[in-house]
């Protein structure tokens, strides 16, 4: 160390005008950056009273006391380096530095004092490595740490004690990594904890008591395959407003873990198997504004009841659903605080006007749905061609019928009228109704006129008596036969007449 600071002492003139090539420094900060030029050390020749050091993008390997010469540095970044160590009392000298960002290095372990005087560190971004697993106590010198980036590593478990120390805490990032239980353990110590982050991970299931961290605000629980969650699963988080549940394998809406989370704003469901959402599924969530339920590839019906008591719901989204072909009637009326209705790229075939929250609707947007455009949606037609509506309402093309399919729905002439007037159906109906009585009668008349005709030619032998056998299709004269002197016979008209005198 003595070494060091002769150096030191020795340089301290001629190092506030040294810039390597490439950097840009800036004296009057004072700050250096040298992002992507090459470096494959820390340069000990820059201004000693740095604040700011970027030294990103290069090949950096080890920090061998690199930095005992900046002692006032407030912002490190040695992000998209090759270090696989840190050392040990590396950042002793260290003891102002707020914010240090190693992401996208090759660090696996982490050795005890790794961190030692980083007492003023708020932020420490270790994303982006191969961590398999974090000590106990691993970060007690950082005491003051408020955000804490662990997302992309190869972390499976936490035990017990490993944010022991971090009472500040308040942002914690486990993305990407290979959690199949929360580490429940681990996280009682952060009581102060108010955002975490364990997307992309394995979870299957929440067991009861999960989270035991009653400050926690926001939770992000995407891409899992998360099929089950216990009723007390959530249970503690009393002062929980954003939950995030998008991309996993639940069957049902969970109505009951989620009406113990009064404090609820935003609730994103998307990308589930759900078939139905079924009555009061968000009971008790009347401080609910954002409710997002899209992409369900089996979700095909919504009670009518789904979205009571969510009297404060702003912003409803139901989009990409494709075996959603119809909405409750009045579906949306009871949410007197809608603005945003998004029901883009459903199935949709019609929607009803009465079914719309019209006191509040500020935006609604329907495209990309199997519109039919027939009299159902004429209202739709009226508002998206009104020059004076105050509704953000993006056009819509027709779906069918087969003439009017592809057009966009305001700009239909007026000879391509989506459904006939009344005067005109009632016409119609009588055109129909007379045509049938007509037809009815002239049939009635010709089924006579034949039955007479058949009678005049069948002359007085018509009606035929019970016995008597029914004449033949062309009533011509039975046929004679005569015996002549040669024995045989003749047909009637072959027989010569003779006077009877002579006979």
């Amino acid at each position: 160390m003595l070494r060091w600071c002769v150096v030191w002492a020795c340089l301290a003139g001629v190092a506030r005008a040294f810039c390597p090539p490439g950097c840009n420094c800036d004296d009057n900060v004072p700050s250096a950056r040298c992002v992507g030029v090459g470096l494959n050390v820390l340069p000990i020749l820059f201004n000693p009273g740095l604040r700011r050091l970027n030294m990103a993008h290069n090949l950096i390997s080890s920090l061998n006391d690199g930095l005992v010469f900046f002692d006032r540095l407030e912002e490190l970044d040695l992000s998209n380096n090759a270090l696989a160590y840190l050392g040990t009392e590396n950042f002793v000298e260290q003891v102002r530095l707020q914010e240090l960002r190693l992401a996208h290095n090759n660090l696996t372990t982490l050795t005890p004092g790794a961190f030692r005087g980083l007492n003023s560190l708020t932020l420490l971004d270790l994303s982006h490595n191969g961590l398999i697993d974090l000590q106990p106590g691993m970060l007690e010198d950082a005491p003051r740490l408020t955000v804490l980036l662990l997302a992309h590593n190869k972390l499976h478990v936490l035990v017990r004690h490993t944010f022991r120390g971090l009472r500040s805490l308040h942002v914690l990032d486990l993305c990407d990594n290979y959690f199949r239980d929360v580490p429940s353990s681990a996280l009682g110590d952060l009581q102060s904890l108010k955002s975490l982050h364990m997307c992309r991970n394995r979870l299957t299931r929440l067991e009861p008591d999960a989270f035991t961290t009653p400050a926690l605000t926001s939770l992000s629980l995407e891409t899992n395959n998360i099929d089950h969650i216990e009723a007390g699963a959530l249970q503690r988080l009393k002062n929980l407003q954003k939950l995030n549940l998008n991309d996993n394998l639940l069957r049902e809406v969970p109505a009951a873990v989620l009406s113990l989370l009064l404090m609820l704003d935003t609730l994103i469901l998307s990308k589930n198997n759900f078939t139905t959402i079924q009555a009061e599924a968000f009971r008790s969530l009347s401080r609910l504004t954002t409710l997002e339920i899209s992409r369900c590839p089996r979700l095909a019906s919504l009670h009518p009841n789904a979205f009571a008591h969510c009297i404060s719901l702003q912003r409803l989204t139901i989009s990409h659903n494709p075996l959603i072909r119809h909405l409750p009637e009045r579906l949306f009326t009871s949410l007197p605080r809608l603005h945003t209705l998004d029901l883009r790229a459903n199935s949709l075939k019609s929607v009803s006007e009465a079914s719309m929250p019209w006191g509040s609707l500020a935006r609604l947007d329907l495209r990309d749905n199997q519109l039919v455009c027939n009299c159902s949606i004429r209202w739709l037609a009226a508002l998206l061609g009104a020059a004076n509506t105050s509704l953000a309402a993006p056009d819509v093309q027709c779906a069918a019928p087969e003439k009017l399919k592809g057009l966009y729905l305001s700009r239909l002439s007026p000879s391509e009228q989506l459904c006939v007037d009344q005067v005109q159906v009632v016409v119609g109906i009588v055109v129909v109704t007379v045509s049938t009585v007509l037809l009815m009668a002239l049939s009635v008349l010709l089924c006579k006129y034949r039955r007479r005709n058949q009678r005049d030619k069948m002359g007085r032998m018509w009606p035929p008596g019970p016995l008597a056998p029914w004449p033949p299709d062309d009533h011509t004269a039975p046929t004679r036969h005569i015996m002549a002197d040669e024995y045989v016979y003749h047909t009637y008209s072959s027989v010569r007449k003779i006077p009877v005198t002579k006979v």
